[in-house]
């Protein structure tokens, strides 16, 4: 799934943007506090410390959507008592103006904020909702809690760039797993993020101890887990992950945007193997993973990696290359991205190739992979521009998944193009490691993207592949593509040419290994 907010972790000098009242300059910072151990009727009372406003009113919302997800969750229904006092403790006058937001009169007296929050659902099993992602949203139990930020605090609109401090209160024995700044003590934890969207960026799972580090040169990998078997599962699962985690490092070259990663892996057990389910929501420093299946540690693992893998790679785009649309995240009102073909597409298809280029799947097992997306891909409009299902998401739902079959399948056309025109040199992968060292850290904006790609590659031909198959409607050139490669596709099926040119073997080794 996605993703994805989109600021590197900074830990940085916390200096507060601050704001002049009465000739005194005051600074504006985020002080929450909540209690685990207070947990009543699946709720947690939070309480918001904060002042320094000079407005005559503001607006404290909660986010309709995150980064990630592409349908409306309306964080704010979780949220009941809500209230506003001032330093007396008196309350000030608060009016709902939607399911995500509240207007409060004279803000210049707002000392603190309380109210209450309920978990987003209770346990994850096969019982789905249409549009609704587990993974974006908050579960409270007596011996776990899957906190994503955006479930419990909201801000102020216009103030999303303020420093934030979250103080939690916890039974002795739970363990804080995040990649946020922390300080861990017996009794209550203490989070530190530089504003709202890196708090966001930073789910936690509370749980007893089950977590294993995986120390790889360059990156520190913590693997966090629980599962409601009662049974430690994180020493397998890390050491089914860290060959994952080596073989990606060595298909990015060695350069990998972060220098540490947590995953947080939340298992709940299935009495078979009728459904299954595998749920993972992508982040800067982390990815929180929702299972459901028997406590089969091989069943566990198969699904942990495709999972494990695509998000991992998202490290890349759109964590390290993405737009200012992502960058400047707007949670009630946003505005998106023309490029899904690259922030899921690309990172599908880079999941799919790395496997068989690092020796981990064998050439017959890649052409299955893609079988399978071409046959999937056919219940889904060929009239949509991918360009156009990336503008529209929330409203085109029942064809985002399109996103993972002719996105991914773009991005193979796009690879073999790419190979052939600089002799089997230079792919996708090249392409999006150079965007990044291009762009440094820097969002681009949106419609130079495409511009860009031909820039940086160096190959004019490019525009037309892109105003083809990503802007344009036209079929995917699938057969004339895997037939530069010297493989035939007939009847959705994969197959070696035979007596295959030597360039065109030359080329697919290019490109498989």
């Amino acid at each position: 799934m996605k993703r994805t907010t989109l600021l590197r972790f900074v830990l940085a000098v916390f200096i507060g943007i601050s704001q002049t009242v009465n000739g005194q300059t005051k600074e504006i910072r985020y002080r929450y506090e909540t209690s685990l151990k207070a947990l009543s009727n699946d709720k947690l009372a939070v309480r918001l410390k904060i002042e320094g406003f000079s407005e005559d009113s503001l607006t404290y919302c909660f986010p309709k959507i995150i980064p990630g997800i592409y349908g409306a969750m309306n964080f704010g229904q979780y949220v009941s008592s809500f209230e506003v006092f001032d330093k007396k403790g008196k309350k000030l006058k608060t009016e709902k103006t939607d399911v995500n937001s509240w207007k409060i009169q004279d803000a210049q007296r707002i000392a603190s904020v309380s109210y209450l929050v309920d978990d987003a659902w209770e346990a994850f099993d096969d019982k789905m909702i249409g549009g609704f992602y587990r993974s974006a949203a908050s579960s409270f139990s007596d011996s776990s809690f899957v906190i994503t930020p955006n479930s419990l605090f909201g801000y102020f609109r216009g103030h999303i760039n303020h420093p934030i401090e979250v103080s939690i209160r916890k039974g002795i024995n739970l363990y804080p797993a995040t990649s946020l700044k922390k300080t861990v003590k017996p009794d209550h934890d203490l989070f530190l993020a530089k504003d709202y969207h890196q708090l966001v960026d930073n789910p936690i799972l509370y749980a007893l101890p089950d977590t294993t580090m995986i120390q790889l040169p360059g990156i520190s990998v913590e693997v966090a887990c629980y599962s409601t078997s009662g049974k430690r599962i994180s020493k397998d699962i890390a050491e089914y992950i860290r060959p994952l985690l080596i073989n990606q490092t060595k298909y990015l070259n060695n350069k990998l945007p972060v220098d540490r990663y947590t995953f947080l892996i939340y298992h709940s057990l299935a009495p078979n193997r009728t459904h299954i389910i595998g749920d993972g929501l992508e982040h800067s420093n982390s990815t929180l993973i929702l299972l459901y299946m028997p406590l089969d540690i091989q069943t566990i693992r198969q699904n942990i990696y495709g999972i494990a893998s695509h998000e991992f790679f998202h490290t890349l785009m759109p964590l390290g290359l993405h737009s200012v649309e992502i960058e400047n995240y707007d949670y009630n009102e946003p505005v998106f991205s023309k490029h899904l073909w690259l922030y899921e597409g690309m990172t599908e298809y880079f999941t799919m190739h790395m496997p068989i280029k690092t020796g981990l799947r064998t050439d017959k097992e890649f052409y299955k992979i893609v079988e399978g997306k071409i046959a999937d891909m056919k219940h889904f409009d060929p009239k949509l521009a991918m360009t156009d299902l990336s503008l529209h998401p929330m409203e085109m739902q029942d064809q985002y998944y399109n996103v993972y079959l002719k996105g991914a399948l773009i991005n193979l056309c796009l690879d073999i193009k790419l190979r052939e025109l600089s002799g089997g040199e230079y792919g996708t992968k090249d392409l999006v490691l150079d965007l990044m060292a291009h762009y440094k850290g820097k969002a681009f904006e949106d419609k130079q993207l495409f511009p860009e790609m031909i820039n940086v590659s160096g190959y004019p031909e490019v525009k037309e592949f892109i105003s083809s198959y990503i802007e344009g409607t036209e079929a995917l050139p699938l057969e004339e593509m895997l037939l530069k490669v010297g493989l035939k596709l007939e009847d959705g099926k994969i197959s070696e040419v035979e007596n295959a040119t030597a360039e065109q073997l030359k080329l697919r080794k290019d490109w498989l290994r």
